[in-house]
């Protein structure tokens, strides 16, 4: 669709456009990431916008506008025309945003997204929203999540309600990872959380990311990854990260790759486990213990949720904990949230 715009073939490129924010929308259930969902809309608005439909273009950017305003067309991308109309579309109340999202989950302490962007647990008030409709998500782990479009009006409260249900054999799985937070990670075994874990999902090796809040828009994350038969660490790595929409979720990238590379490179001359940084730029992880077997591909499948992630092994969520409180601190600022992802 973005390339049939660059081509001015508008017509197609709004059918093209259409189909992908439609197909984004039936995802909503595992939409981790809203940057692409953001940019087919920027591009359907263009689009409508070079083709004359100017009250279509309207539509699509005041989406944009109420529920991912950190998506703005870029002046150099796009000509001045289109970026007038995107400020055209900007909803009256954006300057001053006054509505509420009340949401509620039985049971409690699920996490609770607007807008694809973690707010905290329930019961939780996010406050702030531009009138209209907003995408809310409550997700548990090992629990199927519940998902709904929720109009919302200026000054006035909205409600939201979901009612989790435990997918067989998954029972526990979000004690497990509230558990997690204090765990030993020295070694697995039946009563440690993340050895638990590893028995629920049937996995041969899982892996687990600490967060904690080191100011100033950082966080801190260790990373461990554990062989489940026989308990070995194999992988232990420490540094920091942005918090920002799009680089916290490049720097987990980066560690995961970092981690991965580093449980399958060759056994190092020295048994002395080493824990080295990382930063933006690379991600170093030492080998703890050599993995045993011939190395074989690694396919994951998993999505970070801003400072609370949760991974999904064969179509399951394999689960997020995190110590935020009942109205949930700003993004980033989580004391003690826990990825898992598994391979």
């Amino acid at each position: 669709g973005r390339q049939a715009y660059l081509q001015l073939e508008l017509d197609g490129a709004i059918e093209q456009l259409r189909g992908a924010v439609e197909n984004f929308d039936a995802a909503a259930v595992a939409l981790e990431d809203p940057n692409d969902l953001g940019q087919a809309l920027l591009f359907l608005g263009a689009s409508h916008a070079f083709n004359g439909q100017t009250r279509d273009a309207i539509e699509v950017f005041r989406r944009l506008h109420t529920q991912m305003p950190f998506i703005q067309p870029d002046p150099d991308t796009f000509p001045p025309d289109v970026v007038q109309l995107y400020d055209r579309a900007r909803p009256r109340d954006a300057r001053s945003p006054a509505g509420i999202v009340s949401i509620d989950s039985n049971p409690q302490g699920a996490i609770a997204y607007v807008d694809f962007l973690a707010r905290g647990r329930t019961p939780i008030n996010v406050e702030g929203l531009i009138g209209g409709d907003h995408v809310i998500r409550v997700t548990r782990p090992g629990a199927t999540p519940f998902v709904e479009t929720l109009g919302v009006r200026r000054r006035r409260a909205s409600t939201s309600n979901a009612y989790l249900v435990d997918t067989p054999g998954l029972e526990g799985l979000a004690d497990a990872l509230d558990e997690v937070r204090d765990a030993s990670i020295e070694t697995l075994d039946e009563v440690n959380p993340i050895g638990r874990i590893a028995g629920m999902l049937e996995v041969d090796k899982i892996g687990v990311i600490r967060v904690s809040s080191a100011g100033d828009g950082q966080v801190t994350m260790e990373l461990l990854l554990f062989d489940a038969a026989s308990g070995r660490r194999l992988v232990r790595g420490q540094g920091t990260a942005p918090t920002a929409v799009g680089e916290l979720e490049a720097s987990v990238q980066r560690a995961v790759s970092g981690a991965f590379e580093a449980a399958l490179r060759p056994s190092q001359a020295s048994d002395e486990e080493q824990i080295p940084a990382f930063t933006d730029e690379e991600t170093p992880f030492e080998q703890n213990e050599e993995p045993s077997g011939p190395p074989e591909p690694l396919i994951e499948q998993w999505w970070f949720w801003t400072i609370i992630g949760v991974v999904v092994a064969g179509g399951i969520a394999a689960g997020i904990a995190g110590g935020v409180a009942a109205q949930g601190p700003p993004l980033g600022n989580d004391p003690g949230g826990q990825v898992v992802f598994t391979f």
